[in-house]
């Protein structure tokens, strides 16, 4: 008699993962600051976004020879970048405002499977399972770091489509797919911190509530561009969907570039910006040149967006240390 085959519980997989996590934190510090004495009390937002960890992208300079502009290393460049952004940002706003809590919106993509598409096994720096505790470990230093501002966080997690168990775009279950590990893994490291919430939906989408706004959440796969251009797509669905279920802000990835679509007078779709830079993919199919960007935007009673920052993720390492600082 055959047995049968003996499913892998998805937290019990997680937990033995994180046996391979080491201690060594990969994510710096910002210099200290004395952040929020002003009194306007909101909430903060990070878009957070089609990372791809493992990816390997190359493009030539202009003698064609190949420079290598995004691998895990750059990756944790970037995070600092982020990092270092979002406190500087703070240091601006923190004599008028008191932002105690970020909703960090997990928008997919966040790893690089191998079997997207045929030769990717060229594209990456490592499988899929080390790209998963390589990405855990970074993320847990950002959020440890970002505690240092913030008295709460909330990671909302949503899948995208490159971290998905198959090839081609079949119907599967949420949980079949790395982006969802991810997140379950992120939820048992921060188990005792009840500062942090990890939130990881059973569905593709996701409605956040902060204050009285909605914000519908998804990566945006299911969104088809017309003759390479996104908004055709974008607008047809959001504003079917904000009939069927009404929000007041949609934010998405999937498309690497950052942009702001008007839907109504009053409902825009935030796209988020990618982190690979002049991805040879985007490159070949669009004719543009990808820029790593994140959004980073405050929240209000009053309104769904009081103040917007794209956080640039390129600066070198020279201009982000003489970059002008708040004393």
């Amino acid at each position: 008699m055959e047995k049968t085959p003996k499913l892998v519980d998805a937290q019990e997989l997680a937990t033995s993962l994180l046996a391979g996590i080491s201690t060594k934190r990969l994510v710096k510090s910002p210099k200290a600051r004395d952040i929020f004495t002003g009194k306007i009390v909101e909430s903060a937002v990070l878009m957070l976004s089609d990372i791809h960890c493992g990816q390997v992208n190359k493009f030539p300079d202009e003698n064609g020879k190949l420079l290598t502009t995004y691998n895990v290393e750059k990756m944790i460049d970037e995070f600092n970048r982020l990092l270092d952004g979002i406190t500087t940002i703070n240091q601006l706003l923190s004599y008028s405002y008191q932002l105690d809590k970020l909703y960090i919106f997990g928008l997919g993509d966040y790893l690089e499977q191998d079997i997207i598409f045929k030769g990717q096994r060229f594209f990456i720096t490592e499988g899929v399972g080390s790209q998963l505790i390589t990405l855990v470990k970074v993320m847990t230093d950002f959020f440890r770091e970002l505690l240092k501002t913030f008295k709460e966080i909330e990671f909302v997690c949503v899948i995208g489509n490159h971290g998905r168990f198959q090839m081609s775009h079949e119907a599967a279950p949420t949980y079949n797919n790395f982006d969802y590990l991810l997140g379950k893994m992120m939820e048992i490291v921060f188990k005792d911190e009840p500062r942090v919430k990890i939130n990881v939906p059973e569905s593709w989408f996701f409605v956040q509530k902060i204050y009285d706004w909605k914000y519908l959440l998804h990566h945006g796969d299911d969104v088809y561009s017309w003759l390479g251009l996104p908004y055709y797509g974008i607008v047809r669905k959001s504003k079917a969907r904000r009939l069927e279920i009404p929000f007041d802000v949609e934010c998405i990835g999937h498309f690497h570039q950052r942009m702001e679509v008007p839907i109504s007078g009053s409902s825009p779709t935030l796209v988020n910006g990618g982190w690979i830079p002049k991805s040879d993919f985007g490159w070949r199919k669009f004719g543009v040149l990808s820029k790593p960007e994140q959004y980073y935007f405050g929240v209000s009673p009053k309104r769904a967006r009081s103040w917007s920052f794209s956080l640039d993720l390129l600066l070198s390492k020279q201009e982000w240390k003489t970059l002008p600082r708040v004393p």
